[in-house]
């Protein structure tokens, strides 16, 4: 029994060691690990500081939302993700796989984020829903003539479609196109961008031109797709009275991040915050 004792006390301290060793900064009684901040880091591509900032930030959330007893269930995670999936015509596996592609996100990494997501929304309500106020027409009007080029659309974007069965394959081969890669087909195609899913256009939209697209489900398939972009052509700007609702939303994302990021701001200059180490990189 006393070996046991004393074996016990000879490896605690290097127990406890590892135990804090692996702490970067606590936020009042919440800790946050440097396994966290460099997990974090792969998933968004940050740097340390702006990494540790948003965990810090994710923290303070939490906190208030147990103060406010907010939560969100499994089931109300599901049911957005169900939501996500249909409004792009995917099945819940091909939602997960499009995650996986589009922002090297796990299955469980994407319920995280979704419930995140959800209690951010939450807190919102609880927080700042009495401070908003719908845009007036003048705010409208000058936030759409300030960012013009947000709302530019091509009526068709030259592509090359790469699909395959095999994923790998298909990876390799958009790391060195010129290769001949068995089981990857490419096809030419120009993409009518009225015509195809809208979540698709601005994907393939918002993609910098001589850049492919994450890697995607095949439509009506069980395979894989990306699009290389060449070109976009016939660049157009639609009235306001057609997208004003996508403008006011815009406007009211805007606002609602603003107020959030003061109040949580606030709070991060009251709370106990202490950085006791952080990840050289």
């Amino acid at each position: 029994m006393m070996k046991k004792i004393l074996l016990l006390l000879t490896l605690s301290p290097i127990l406890f060691s590892d135990i804090i060793g692996g702490i970067a900064i606590t936020v009042d009684n919440e800790t946050i690990t440097i396994y966290e901040i460099q997990q974090e880091q792969k998933i968004t591509k940050q740097n340390v500081k702006n990494t540790v900032d948003s965990l810090i930030r994710s923290k303070l959330e939490h906190i208030e939302a147990k103060e406010r007893h907010i939560s969100v269930t499994d089931q109300e995670v599901l049911d957005d993700l169900k939501k996500m999936a249909k409004s792009n015509n995917l099945s819940l596996s091909q939602l997960y796989e499009a995650m996986s592609s589009a922002r090297n996100l796990s299955e469980s990494q994407t319920k995280d984020k979704t419930k995140e997501k959800i209690l951010k929304q939450k807190l919102f309500d609880a927080v700042a829903m009495s401070k908003m106020e719908e845009p007036t027409d003048e705010e409208v009007q000058e936030y759409y003539n300030l960012h013009l080029s947000d709302y530019q659309t091509p009526k068709s974007v030259d592509t090359i479609l790469y699909s395959a069965q095999n994923k790998v394959a298909l990876e390799q081969k958009i790391s060195n196109p010129m290769m001949q890669i068995p089981g990857v087909k490419t096809e030419n195609t120009r993409i009518d961008t009225a015509k195809i899913n809208p979540r698709l256009a601005q994907l393939i939209i918002r993609t910098k031109d001589n850049s492919f697209t994450p890697i995607l489900p095949q439509m009506g398939s069980t395979g894989h797709m990306a699009f290389y972009i060449l070109q976009k052509n016939d660049m157009n700007t639609p009235p306001l009275e057609l997208i004003r609702p996508q403008v006011e939303n815009k406007i009211m994302d805007d606002y609602r991040e603003h107020i959030l990021n003061e109040h949580f701001q606030r709070l991060r200059v009251n709370a106990d915050i202490k950085i006791l180490r952080l990840p050289k990189n």
